[in-house]
């Protein structure tokens, strides 16, 4: 008899319990209840069975992210006011995802937000907030609300941009709390997503350089070039001229240094990829990049002084060559006074080269460090008049 009594309670209570209806949740939010909306919604999803219900989720979404609006409101009318729901936005978040994740087809009725929708509407706020927290150096909060952001936001594909912004907010807190293991996941994590931010490719390869990875530099920069508009791809290809000089490929440099040629009119992508072009040694391509782009901007002080700085690193290299020569233990002494005295010459040629570039770059801008130093030093070398301000 017990045992009976027991069954039918157990019956009773599973009646109950299945007589709560998630419909309910829509017509509270209708009726602008959303206090009624939440305990509704709460008191379904405790049912096992309503948490494999895509449309469970959908209204959970909709009334925690109505809860974020509404209490927004009641701060800035009283703001002493403090919410009983902290993490409303992130559980919208959760909710709107989830029901994606079971119906990716599922249908709104009419009065909700979709998932696809919810989930942009709490990835931009979560974007919003993240930026704000930053600003403020609070980086813990900062990380809580780009990371919701990140994943957010890539359910719709107008969204990518502030994916990818994300990301580097990320990257660069990991940075200045010198995580590099976060640092590194992020940009993993970032590079998954396609971004169309140059950024992050140059972040990601610079990265493992660092690391000598070479087969995943050359990933990076192949996956840049097929994501990037071209507009964006001018900075890649400055580290993809270093990448493939590196690796010896002289093919694949001579297409890449084509393809920068188009870039003629952007001084920062034909200087970027100079600079990259001397530090690899290959001094040739980095001056005929640098003569195109002073072609159409002869009074560009960066094309100028970049000119200058490219002879000079140019002839600082002769130094290996003019101390090398004296150990040619091979050749007679007078043969090898006179290999380091050409060097010499050709050196002194390309000193002469850089200081008149580097003074032409001068009153442009009297205030750059970096000229004012190839300045000085070929200056006082040569025995060159320099500016009162230099000397």
């Amino acid at each position: 008899m017990k045992k009976l009594f027991l069954v039918a309670l157990t019956c009773i209570f599973a009646l109950g319990l299945s007589a709560q209806n998630v419909k309910d949740v829509w017509l509270l939010l209708q009726n602008k209840n959303i206090t009624g909306a939440q305990k509704k919604i709460e008191e379904c999803m405790a049912i096992p069975t309503y948490q494999n219900d895509a449309t469970a989720w959908l209204y959970r979404g909709n009334v925690y992210i109505q809860i974020y609006e509404r209490d927004k409101e009641r701060v800035k009318t009283n703001p002493q006011y403090v919410t009983k729901f902290p993490d409303a936005l992130f559980t919208a978040y959760e909710s709107f995802y989830k029901a994606l994740e079971i119906n990716p087809k599922l249908v709104t009725e009419n009065g909700l937000i979709d998932p696809v929708n919810g989930q942009v509407s709490c990835g931009s706020t979560m974007f919003n907030l993240g930026k704000a927290a930053y600003d403020k150096g609070d980086y813990a909060e900062s990380k809580k609300h780009f990371n919701v952001a990140a994943k957010a936001l890539t359910v719709r594909p107008d969204m990518k941009e502030f994916v990818g912004y994300s990301y580097a907010f990320l990257a660069e807190i990991a940075k200045k709390e010198k995580n590099m293991e976060d640092y590194k996941q992020v940009l993993d994590d970032a590079l998954k997503t396609n971004p169309n931010i140059s950024s992050l490719y140059e972040l990601a390869y610079n990265y493992y350089e660092k690391q000598n990875d070479t087969v995943k530099c050359g990933e990076i920069l192949k996956s840049a070039k097929k994501n990037l508009p071209k507009e964006a791809k001018g900075s890649i290809y400055s580290l993809e001229l270093n990448y493939l000089s590196s690796v010896n490929d002289s093919v694949q440099l001579a297409k890449c240094f084509k393809n920068v040629m188009e870039y003629t009119d952007d001084t920062i992508v034909m200087n970027n990829c100079a600079i990259s072009l001397s530090n690899a040694k290959q001094y040739a391509m980095a001056h005929e990049l640098l003569d195109s782009a002073l072609l159409k901007h002869p009074q560009c002080f960066d094309v100028i002084s970049n000119i200058g700085n490219t002879y000079f690193q140019e002839a600082c290299d002769y130094n290996t060559l003019v101390t090398g020569a004296m150990k040619h233990t091979e050749l007679p002494m007078q043969e090898r006074i006179a290999l380091s005295n050409k060097y010499k010459e050709e050196q002194k040629e390309l000193m002469i080269k850089a200081y008149d570039w580097a003074i032409k770059a001068y009153p442009l801008n009297p205030n750059d460090v970096y000229n004012n130093n190839v300045l000085k030093q070929t200056g006082k070398q040569l025995e060159k008049e320099l500016p009162d301000a230099l000397k």
